[in-house]
């Protein structure tokens, strides 16, 4: 069972994460059809089982999240090739967004390994290793503090947080995009963003701390 309200996903067995922020739109994507609620600005996405699928390198912008300031998603892995899954904030129509992606390109087929701090679509920018794998599914929430993004990604093993100063600020909205055969669900845009955390707090890591990586999808 799905809920707008609060992303549950089923990790393990007993096993429940939440994530609850002050909701101004969501998406479950349970329908046959995308439908005009999205407009998609490259590649091609739709809906298969229930979950957002799209071809390599696909990015579109929810009609209805033009006021939203983070976004959140459940990303879940669909095979052993190059995937990501990512979370647009700005003007994605524009171009003038920033683009901040899990990735998995250890060929595992059941881990996330990398993540990125880029703007456009898969535009480039700061790309590195996570500090340990991250199990598919797993949940991405991005917001922003002032010109700094948070990432936080909540799976079966736990809370990964990392933060990257862009220094500039991007106008609201949120899109979502896919690379390779990853699958999207539960997406929610938020409204009101939590309070600013400071990179000192335990549990927070600034992403210039983190190894870099050479970024497959690039390629």
């Amino acid at each position: 069972m799905k809920t707008l309200n609060c992303k549950i996903v089923l990790l393990t067995v007993g096993m429940l994460l939440c994530t609850t922020f002050a909701m101004a739109s969501a998406d479950a994507f349970d329908r046959a059809k995308l439908g005009a609620s999205w407009v998609t600005t490259a590649g091609t996405l739709s809906i298969s089982h229930r979950q957002l699928v799209g071809s390599s390198g696909a990015l579109a912008y929810s009609t209805s999240s033009a006021g939203n300031t983070g976004g959140t998603a459940v990303v879940i892995l669909g095979g052993a090739d190059v995937e990501y899954g990512a979370v647009a904030l700005g003007n994605v129509a524009g171009g003038n967004n920033a683009f901040v992606k899990i990735q998995s390109q250890n060929g595992s087929g059941t881990t996330f390994d990398t993540a990125a701090f880029y703007t456009g679509n898969n535009g480039g920018g700061f790309f590195f290793t996570l500090s340990s794998p991250v199990p598919s599914p797993a949940i991405v929430d991005v917001y922003f503090c002032g010109t700094t993004a948070t990432l936080k990604i909540s799976s079966s093993a736990g809370i990964q947080t990392y933060t990257h100063d862009y220094g500039t600020t991007f106008p609201s909205g949120v899109g979502l995009g896919t690379f390779g055969s990853v699958k999207l669900d539960n997406f929610i845009g938020i409204a009101a963003t939590p309070a600013c955390i400071a990179p000192s707090v335990v549990g927070t890591t600034p992403a210039t701390m983190m190894p870099g990586a050479t970024d497959l999808s690039l390629k």
